[in-house]
This record gives C-alpha cells, structure tokens and sequence, in this order.
C-alpha cells in the first residue's frame, strides 16, 4: 500500500506540472457580458447622416434577437457603431450568429456592407510598429497590410489584426476638366474605362497535337508595366480613329487615402502600429506562444522587405509573467510560512516538512482541476488562496499522530498511524465540508462576480479537497517511514510562552463572565460602524505597470493640428526639455520612469476605435518599480503629471488610467470612461447647452479616487 501511495504521489507530481504548463493563465478576467460589435463606413457621410440613414435602421434590423440584453450605438463622421449586449446566458458563437443572421437583411444605402469588430475587452495581446530605415510610410503601411497582418492572422487564437498609422498607398488620377471638354469625354466614361480595363479574363483551352494550353487574357493594370503607366494608357474613346488615353485627360500620380489616424512613438511623430488581437475566449499563453514563434518565422525567413523588421513595445506576456511570478513567490512564501509556524508550535522538524509537503502537492491538483475543467487562472484566483486552509488537515492529522507516538503508545507505528487517521477522518472531512459550504455563494455567482470570483472558487475547492485526500494518505505514510515510534508529543518553548498568557486571562474570563461578554461585542459594533466607510470598487485594481492616458480636444479640430499638440504632450510625459537640440535620454529627462510613450489620434482604418480626430490616447510603459527614484510612487507620478500637462493645455482634461482597465471599462459601460452622464431630448441644441450643468452636478459631490470629469 505505501507503495502505491508514492506511486500516486509521483504521478500527481508530473501531471501536475504538465496541466501547470497548459494552464491558461489571465493578468486580468473579461467581466464583460457577450457583446457583438457592428461596423459600417459610409464614405464621406456626416454624422447626422449616419445615424439616420446607417445606424437607426441597423438597430432596428437587430431588435428583438434572443437573449439580447441592449443596444448602444454612435454615429461620427464616415463612421456607424452599434454594440449588441446579450444576457451572460448566451455564448457568445450564439450571439454573434445571431447578428450574422440579421445584419444580412439590413437594407443600406448605396451598397454598404456592415462587418463585425473583432475587438473585446481583454484581446489586445501584442502591439509592435514596422520600422525601416529608408521606407517611406506608404512602404511600411503596404508591408503591414499586405504581409504582417496575414502572417499574424494564420497564429492560432488571432482573430485580427489592427493597422494603425502610416498611409494607404493609392493610384490618383487627376482629371483635368478643360481637358475632358476638350476631348468631349465625361467623368463617367474615365471610370468605366478604368473599372474595365483592370482584369483578367479566361479563354477556355487550346489544343495543339498533344498538349494543351490554357488561353488567359493578362490585363490587371500592373501585370507587365509599372502601374501608373498602364493607367496612362487606358484607351478611354475614340475620335476620327485616335485613341483619346487616361493621360490626355488627367495626371496619374501615386498618392494615399484620406488618413484616419496618426501613430506617433517618442519624438518619431508619424509611425505605422499593428495590433493583434485575440479571439474572444482564446488562451493567452497558448496565442502569444504562437505570435512569438511567426514573428521569428518572418525575421528567420526574411519575409520582410530587406532592412524591414518588427518593432514590439506591448506584450501581454510580460504581465502574465508578473501574474506567474506572484504565484510561485506566494507558493514559496506561504510553504516558508506555514513550515516556519509549524517549526515553532510542533517542534519537530521532520513533522512541519511533511505538513508543509502539502502544499505544493495540493496546488498541483488544483492545476490539474483546472484545466481538467477548462478554467481559466488568474492573479484573483491563485493569489487569493489561503495556504493556511489548504494546510489544515494536514495539521490535525499530524497532531492526532504524534498524539499516539512515545512510551504511551500501544502497538506498531503502522498501527498507531492507522488509529490516529480513523479518529480524525471524520470530524476532519465534515469540518473541510463546512469550508466548501462557507465557498457556495460563490460557485452560484452569475454576471460580472461570477467571472471574476468562480475561478478563485474552484481553486479553493481543488485545493482543499486535494489537501484532505493528502492528509488522509500521503501524511500517514510519510510519517511512519520518517518519524520514529519514539517520538512524543512535548510542548515548543513558543507554546510554553503562549500558555503562561493565555492560561491566567482564560481562568479571568471564565470566572467574570458577565465582564466579559460586553468585550466580545466591541469588533461587532466596530464592524457595523467602519463597513460603510469602506471603499467599493467595480473590478479589483491590478498593476499593469503602465499609464493610458486620454485628452479630449474640441470636436472641431483637424488631424494635421491635433498631431502638432500630441507631440508636445508625448515630450511631457517623457520630461524632455523644450529647448530645441536638448537631447532626451534618462540622465536629462525629468521623468526617466517612463520607458517611451505612443500616441494615437483619430481612428483606425477599420473603425474597430470609435473616435474621431479630437481624441488623444497615449500609452505609456513604467519601468519596474523597483528602478525608480526613491519615495516616487506611482500615484505621485500621476499627479506631477496630470499638473504639467494641464498647464501646458489649460482647459484639456487627460484622464489616467491603465491599457487593459480602460478597456474593460469601455467595453462595460459603452463609453470611454469609468462613469458618465447622457442627456435625453428632442432639441440637440437643448441638449448641448444642458451638458455643462450635469457635469457640474456630480462634482460638487464627493468624488474620492477620480481626479477628472469629462
């Protein structure tokens, strides 16, 4: 039997560590419901346009599907947004069919085609930008588009990838009025003509003696000349048998689409980003194995153009590690702990190893629960568990065992070890049944609690059920192959100084009952009294070890302007000088706490960001904290901060926050903020000049932990 014990013990050992490497370990859950985002970009269609022509009718299409909870929607310039809550019942494949479903049967104007975001709450994994010494923006934009977003698309668990910045490389031709007058040409017969002549087409099969040839017309503009050329030469009509080409009309040139959005990195003010994301539900460590391996795939095979590479500056992979590093760090402190206590009060140094055993025994079975049952694990989860819990069947065991040990014992130390675990079994397992009951609430939680508290449950639950099935086999064994029958029970010197306190106040209170019972009640009046005084937060705060921070400009100003300002604003954040030529490396900068900071203007070509060119998001790195000034905290950090910025653009809010929880929090609430205030009406004059009395409602209430109001 003891045999197959450690057998046991061994195989639950390498399982455990095989489900810890499969385990999919979250920095932060996703607490937001199932939520399908519609995107339609109608060209040039102002925002009241839009919304009447565009959105209005797209929210009607989506009425009425089961399970749906609300729509919200925005309408901009060129730009329609509807946001589909479904209830936490539905799973979200559901959920997104059942837009499929309806949008096809949404009639919109002039052809428009609406798709579905790909973005959610925690799928941001992996940012980079393409970097080439030599490349223009329209080269790097081209290699983004065309190459890295289908290499990164074939990673398992990417759902999309997002390019943000640069230009969109276009052929523009330029017509001349008075020289389509001249030729008697119309607008109309200049596009047609091109439209026709960019094509291939098919001429069946020519058979000649044995062989056979395939017949294919090449007549794609480009196929065999540069294009602008092939585009010169399109015939357009025919007069008295001369051909009257694109280029007697109107100049070819090589130019680039409206631009959307500017990217800009420290003091380069124009870059091209890319941002991968992960499919909703997807495994993190499993999608950044496989991001990190295509990206040596293309540096190893030179996929890109030569002197072209990816530049990373966001990985979620580093916060996971945080996440991991904490994990192992509290498994390690809390074995150190717990056997540390046990040297004191037992004694015994051979009986605390065994009870500390446990420990890490009981997580690895708690790993294999986990992934048995397809739970995901977080810092909320592992680092929220309770090792003293976990360890408390143990405890009892090895104290009923050495009970039994020394002269007063009777039989062998098999038999004795066997007499101490069926005298505790019992009253041990219903006491470890009491502690799954205390955990029940949480297992019924549903909603945003129910993500973020069921999988600490099931850990809890994992662990301590493994803890008792250890304690009740691998304990036993242990101590009869390690402790000698010999031993006996003798109280620590700890335990002796203890007992000279408690003894005498426990005869006191036994004697003066009636003074003591009015104490007993003082941490419950306490309780009631400090509990309202507590502080609430939504979602528990994790470190990411960043800033994201937000500028709302007037609604009005043009992307050329608000990237002049944002590059002012990235200087700041970094703590440059302002004297023009004063380098900006960690010795001269006056905030060396900031690694680099990315600003992000308008929108992506895409629309998966909803904004316009008035909004400013910057993100901003933190170097560990361990390498930062002395006495700096974060917090102070933010201030210092947030004080220069707004004396630098007086009457701009910037509002902090972090990359993920700005997420999270926009995906929640539909807006990009923690809180906000809508205003209702018919008269949308009415409701502007409105505005400024509901913002300055709430702020004259207490508002502790929010600096700014937008």
């Amino acid at each position: 039997m003891p045999l197959i014990v450690f057998a046991v013990a061994v195989l639950i050992v390498v399982i455990g560590l095989a489900a810890y490497r499969e385990l999919d370990i979250e920095a932060y859950p996703n607490p937001c419901p199932p939520m399908v985002e519609v995107i339609t970009q109608p060209d040039g269609w102002s925002a009241e346009e839009t919304e009447r022509y565009v959105t209005i009718p797209m929210e009607i299409g989506l009425f009425g599907m089961p399970g749906l909870e609300s729509v919200r929607s925005q309408s901009l310039f060129g730009l329609s947004d509807v946001k589909c809550y479904f209830s936490w019942d539905m799973a979200y494949k559901d959920a997104r069919q059942e837009v499929i479903n309806r949008i096809q049967f949404v009639a919109l104007p002039g052809g428009m085609q609406a798709g579905l975001s790909p973005w959610n709450a925690i799928g941001e994994l992996f940012r980079y930008r393409v970097v080439g010494k030599g490349y223009t923006l329209k080269d790097l934009k081209t290699a983004e588009d065309w190459i890295l977003e289908r290499q990164f698309k074939q990673v398992r668990g990417v759902i999309d990838v997002t390019s943000y910045g640069g230009q969109t490389k276009q052929y523009h031709v330029e017509v001349d009025p008075y020289r389509l007058r001249g030729h008697a040409v119309t607008l109309s017969s200049v596009i047609g003509s091109i439209q026709n002549a960019n094509q291939n087409v098919g001429g069946q099969r020519l058979f000649m003696g044995e062989q056979s040839y395939d017949v294919r017309g090449i007549g794609l503009l480009g196929s065999r000349n540069p294009p602008v050329r092939d585009i010169e030469n399109v015939v357009v009509a025919e007069q008295k048998g001369t051909p009257v080409r694109i280029k007697d009309v109107a100049d070819v040139d090589i130019g680039f689409a409206p631009r959307l959005g500017i990217v800009g990195y420290d003091n380069e003010a124009d870059v091209v980003q890319g941002i991968v994301l992960m499919r909703y539900g997807g495994e993190t460590p499993t999608t950044l194995e496989g991001i990190h391996s295509r990206v040596d795939y293309i540096r190893r095979n030179h996929i890109l153009p030569p002197g072209m590479d990816i530049q990373p500056y966001y990985d979620r992979g580093a916060l996971v590690k945080v996440t991991t590093h904490t994990v192992i760090e509290n498994l390690i402190v809390g074995m150190v702990l717990v056997t540390t206590i046990l040297l004191i009060f037992l004694g015994h140094t051979r009986a605390a190893l065994i009870t500390a055993l446990n420990i890490p025994m009981a997580l690895l079975l708690a790993f294999c629960g986990l992934v048995a049952t397809h739970t995901s694990a977080n810092l909320i989860s592992l680092g929220a568990v309770d090792f003293g819990i976990v360890v408390d069947s143990t405890v009892i065991m090895m104290e009923n065992i050495f009970h039994h040990l020394g002269p007063h014992g009777k039989g062998s130390m098999v038999e004795r070890i066997e007499q101490s675990a069926r005298e505790v079994a019992t009253p041990m397992t219903f006491s470890t049944l009491i502690i799954g009951v205390a955990f029940l609430p949480l297992f019924t939680m549903t909603g945003v609690s129910g993500v973020i508290f069921a999988p600490m449950a099931r850990t809890y639950a994992f662990a301590i059920g493994g803890a008792i099935c250890l304690a009740l086999t691998l304990t036993p064994v242990l101590a009869s192959k390690i402790i000698p029958a010999k031993d006996e029970e003798k109280e620590s010197l700890a335990m002796r100084a203890l007992g000279s306190i408690y003894n005498p106040m426990f005869e006191y209170v036994v004697k003066h009952a009636k003074i003591a019972a009015p104490f007993a009640l003082i941490p419950i009046v306490a309780i009631v009294v400090l509990f309202p005084a507590l502080g609430r937060e939504f979602m528990p705060k994790l470190e990411e070890g960043n800033f994201w921070i937000r500028a709302t400009l007037p609604m009005s100003i043009s992307l050329d302007q608000t990237a002049k300002y944002v590059g002012d604003v990235r200087a700041i954040l970094r703590g440059c000088s302002r004297e023009p030529g004063a380098p900006c490396d960690d010795a001269h900068r006056k905030h060396p706490e900031v690694l680099s900071v990315i600003s992000q203007v308008g929108r992506p070509d895409d629309g998966t960001d909803v904004s316009g060119f008035y909004n400013i998001e910057l993100f901003a790195p933190l170097k560990p904290f361990d390498e930062w000034r002395h006495g700096l905290t974060k917090e102070q950090l933010t201030e210092d901060l947030s004080k220069e910025l707004s004396e630098a653009f007086p009457g701009v809010v910037f509002n902090f926050s972090q990359m993920i929880s700005d997420n999270v929090e926009e995906a929640v609430s539909g807006v990009k903020g923690e809180n906000s205030v809508k205003v209702f009406g018919n008269d949308l004059e009415s409701n502007e000049s409105s505005r400024p009395r509901s913002v300055a409602r709430p702020s004259r209430r207490s508002t502790r932990g929010k600096s700014t109001l937008i």
